[in-house]
């Protein structure tokens, strides 16, 4: 819509009628609408321009759709004058073979390249939908840990495959990373060639001493303007995933030569030290690696990186555990085993179940104790069979103690010294040590202790042959000898029943959190071992079935997904590895079958 401002007055007004009605000046100045004049443009008779998306120093984006089918692409377009210029244009043309080479899902794939009508030169693209990393991290902050790791390995895998064909990105960072979140999860995309370098002779477009790249994550090699190769890739990638986990930039300042002094000499800061809840020393290792000053200090290439990444990434559980539990428990010992690599990792000594190592019974137990003394109110028990008479005597004797306070009925406290008197004929009686009780506590026990050892001593002796006794000592009423003879009552066992309820409750929970455990890192066959064991009557049943489930069907898709990759089927196989990993991102396997299918599509596409 246009707009007049009257020149007597000043007045702006949508329409004009001649003359302004506040003045009656009849001069005006009409200000047209800036339109764009590529809107609504068909490029080579095939490609409607629709909208601009963006503009940049040496041309802008636009939004079109393929006529006749509705496709719709993004369109780049070199300004006029630097269509012109031989070297830009080099430049341009070398960003299209750039996309052209990288053919991968996690890469923008390329459409088409050429001039329109007017002689300007294009490239025609695949138009992503979403939000750049950038935006994401300016709006929420840092991104969960296990949504930024994902973003940085599927980058990562992009950039493997580039590398391997000789491409170098160059230019990595938040605002060419596209992201879009779907059902299974967080995918990215990675944008913007432009200045990537392809590895053969006669395609070094950089001037020598030139700097070509984004100072806040360029490599140090790139700001004093030496040659960047694979590994300048990886330090732009050490600071993304820095930035994306912290929600800060690890080298920023005022004026951009301060950023570029930053970048070529002070160290890479650590992860704690910008964000106290990050603590996680393998994480860090990881990351400082990536980013040495000295290339040849870093990972050797971009696979390395991303399994040592995979291997740094901290379980579910051990995310959830609090800094004094993370403190005690070796993280190292968490991470994925490496396929036939075997496992080295010694024995926890915490308590906490390390994947992938042979279960004793002594780390059993020590689960069983440890849930034993947490606050749900179960005891750390003795197990069944494991107590000795001494422990026993032990009980008994505080229950008499108990007794002597009137806690115990008489019934009771009699039974409790018939077991005192038979558990005194295994083994001498310990010295009661001085209490500073009552005395008299200390002399009940002593003389109930002697008094039934005298009993149970005179019950085992063989009874004499009967004599008939005088007339006058039959009449004594007290002195009874045959029952004594008679075998003695067995006596209930005092201990209540509950501790031995107490040991089954807290064994079910041990060896539900050990099946958790090894089912979250990838480790099926032991959690199944460990999830079995949890019976019927357990509260922990309905999870401990949940989780059987979600083994049996990842192991039946496996099967399918197997089969369909040795028939040649990659298509369908890649959708079924996905299902897998969406419901354990951890199962090897899987990301072992997905890779392959992934490097037999691009080569048959290169083919």
């Amino acid at each position: 819509m246009a707009l007049f401002i009257c020149q007597g007055c000043g007045a702006e007004h949508t329409s004009w009628e001649g003359k302004c009605p506040k003045c009656g000046t009849s001069e005006t100045i009409r200000l047209a609408p800036n339109t764009d004049r590529m809107i609504d443009r068909v490029v080579k008779g095939k490609f409607k321009i629709l909208k601009k998306l963006g503009q940049g120093g040496m041309g802008a984006v636009y939004l079109a759709e393929q006529v006749g089918i509705g496709h719709r692409v993004a369109l780049k377009f070199l300004k006029s004058e630097f269509s012109t210029d031989p070297e830009i244009a080099r430049r341009f043309l070398n960003e299209a073979k750039s996309y052209a080479r990288v053919a991968h899902p996690n890469a923008v794939a390329l459409h088409d390249f050429g001039q329109d009508d007017e002689g300007n030169l294009f490239i025609a693209m695949e138009y992503c939908e979403g939000v750049d990393l950038k935006k994401v991290i300016a709006e929420q902050g840092a991104l969960p840990m296990v949504e930024a790791i994902e973003v940085v390995l599927q980058v990562a895998d992009v950039l493997a495959n580039a590398h391997d064909k000789g491409v170098v990105h160059r230019d990595l960072k938040p605002e060419n990373i596209m992201i879009r979140r779907g059902m299974r999860g967080v995918h990215a995309k990675v944008l913007d060639f432009g200045i990537a370098r392809l590895m053969d002779a006669g395609t070094k477009l950089t001037v020598a001493g030139a700097i070509a790249g984004t100072p806040r994550y360029m490599s140090p090699e790139q700001v004093e303007g030496r040659e960047a190769d694979h590994r300048a890739d990886i330090y732009s990638l050490g600071i993304v995933l820095f930035e994306t986990l912290t929600g800060r930039q690890p080298f920023d300042g005022q004026t951009i030569a301060e950023i570029l002094r930053r970048q070529a000499i002070e160290p890479m800061p650590h992860l704690n030290e910008v964000a106290a809840e990050l603590d996680y020393p393998e994480l860090d290792s990881v990351i400082q690696k990536a980013c040495a000053k000295k290339r040849d200090e870093r990972w050797p290439d971009m696979l390395t990186f991303a399994n040592a990444l995979s291997q740094a990434t901290p379980t579910a559980a051990h995310l959830g555990l609090s800094p004094l539990q993370k403190s005690g428990v070796s993280h190292k010992s968490m991470a994925t085993p490496r396929p036939g690599v075997p496992n080295t990792t010694p024995a926890s000594t915490s308590g906490v179940a390390i994947p992938g190592a042979a279960v004793d019974q002594s780390s059993t137990e020590q689960t069983v104790v440890k849930l034993g003394d947490s606050s749900n109110g179960l005891k750390a028990p003795v197990l069944p069979g494991s107590g000795t008479a001494s422990t026993n005597s032990t009980q008994m004797e505080g229950q008499l103690r108990q007794a002597s306070l009137g806690d115990l009925s008489a019934e009771r406290a009699t039974d409790v010294a018939a077991r005192a008197a038979d558990l005194s004929m295994s083994r001498p009686p310990e010295p009661v040590a001085p209490s500073s009780k009552t005395p008299i506590i200390a002399a009940l026990v002593a003389v109930v202790v002697v008094l039934g050892g005298g009993v149970a001593w005179f019950a085992t002796q063989k009874a004499p042959e009967p004599v008939k006794p005088p007339e006058p000592v039959a009449k004594v009423d007290p002195v009874k000898l045959p029952e004594p003879v008679k075998p003695p009552e067995p006596v209930k066992d005092p201990v209540p029943t509950q501790p031995a309820q107490e040991v089954t409750e807290a064994f079910v929970a041990g060896q539900f959190a050990l099946g958790q455990s090894a089912f979250e890192v990838g480790n099926l066959d032991n959690a199944e071992t460990f999830l079995s064991k949890v019976p019927d009557t357990s509260p922990l049943k309905p999870k401990a079935d949940d989780l059987r489930a979600k083994i049996k069907t990842i192991n039946e898709t496996m099967a399918q997904a197997d089969r369909n990759r040795a028939n040649g089927h990659c298509e369908l196989a890649l959708p079924q590895y996905a299902r897998v990993l969406g419901l354990n991102a951890r199962f090897a396997p899987a990301n072992e079958g997905a890779g392959r299918c992934r490097a037999a599509n691009v080569s048959n596409q290169m083919e």
